[in-house]
């Protein structure tokens, strides 16, 4: 229960914005030059929210349990940007509603990646942007193509983490809204629409190497 504040007023509870970082490549000498090739999530209320590419117009933002980002990638470090007071459910509409700017085919290795994805929801939950150093790389590759000859071309894309988009049914709508509302852990609540996915969207997946779920 939060603690009453000065004059009687109840202060709203804090919950802590954590940046989850990930090495997409070997960063050991880059990261102490200040740039690297990096991958982030933002973790809050249990759940990590991240943004990766695909072919269809829909929503690229997916959940996944902390520092458990799908893919070829290694946690390096977790960053606390700052804290907010809303909840779970509040969350969730702020992701969904980023979902119609950052769409799985709108994504750009450069110009509209992961990083930006999470600069964003930190911006939306605290007002605070992330550290420059995440996606100071994509920053001057764009810089770089753009005083290059466009003949020279871009470096080949690397695998970023991404997750195919599910049906979007009123059942699983129906389990995110409903579960948080309900003060559930955001694991539990993952767990569940696992399951609904499993059934409606991944019969070519392996259960017991499912990781994320995809947020519509």
């Amino acid at each position: 229960m939060a603690a009453p504040s000065r004059g009687g007023r109840r202060s709203l509870p804090r919950e802590q914005v954590v940046l989850n970082i990930y090495d997409l490549h070997d960063n050991s000498w880059l990261y102490h030059l200040g740039i690297g090739i990096f991958h982030s999530g933002v973790q809050i209320h249990g759940v990590e929210y991240a943004y990766g590419g695909h072919e269809y117009d829909m929503s690229g933002v997916f959940a996944t349990a902390p520092r458990d980002a799908p893919g070829p990638v290694t946690w390096r470090e977790s960053v606390v940007i700052g804290y907010t007071s809303l909840e779970p459910h509040e969350v969730q509409d702020v992701v969904q509603h980023l979902g119609y700017e950052f769409r799985g085919n709108s994504y750009h290795l450069l110009e509209r990646n992961c990083n930006h994805f999470s600069e964003a929801l930190c911006e939306k939950l605290t007002g605070e942007r992330t550290p420059s150093w995440v996606n100071r790389l994509a920053g001057l590759a764009v810089m770089l193509h753009c005083i290059l000859p466009s003949a020279l071309g871009l470096p080949p894309l690397l695998t970023t983490p991404s997750v195919k988009p599910a049906v979007v049914t009123e059942e699983r709508q129906t389990l995110l809204r409903e579960g948080m509302r309900e003060g559930r852990s955001g694991s539990a609540v993952l767990t569940d629409e696992r399951h609904i996915l499993l059934r409606e969207a991944c019969p070519a997946r392996d259960p017991a190497k499912v990781q994320a779920s995809c947020l519509g």
